[in-house]
């Protein structure tokens, strides 16, 4: 690279070509999505829903409510052995 090659917004240490370096692309990216998520809150959206809706069109109500069932059964599922291993300790001791 060139010697007045620009340098990562983010990390300065490194020249990129472009705002960021190949190493903090990803996390510039998570970064710039997180704070969109938190200005469409702010706003009222229901972003969330907009991008199921981009991604499966019709279906995506069904596929989201499949989802968040399969998501609830793994959470209660995942806090009930928890629970248990919590209850097990209690009865030893």
């Amino acid at each position: 690279m060139e010697e007045g090659a620009p340098r990562c917004e983010h990390c300065a240490k490194s020249q990129a070509l472009r705002r960021y370096c190949a190493r903090c692309s990803r996390r510039a990216s998570s970064l710039y999505k997180r704070e969109a998520r938190r200005e469409a809150k702010a706003a009222g959206e229901r972003y969330w829903l907009d991008w199921w809706l981009k991604t499966y069109g019709e279906d995506a109500i069904v596929k989201r409510r499949a989802y968040q069932r399969q998501y609830m059964r793994k959470y209660r599922a995942q806090a009930a052995t928890v629970i248990g291993r919590s209850r097990s300790r209690d009865v030893q001791c």
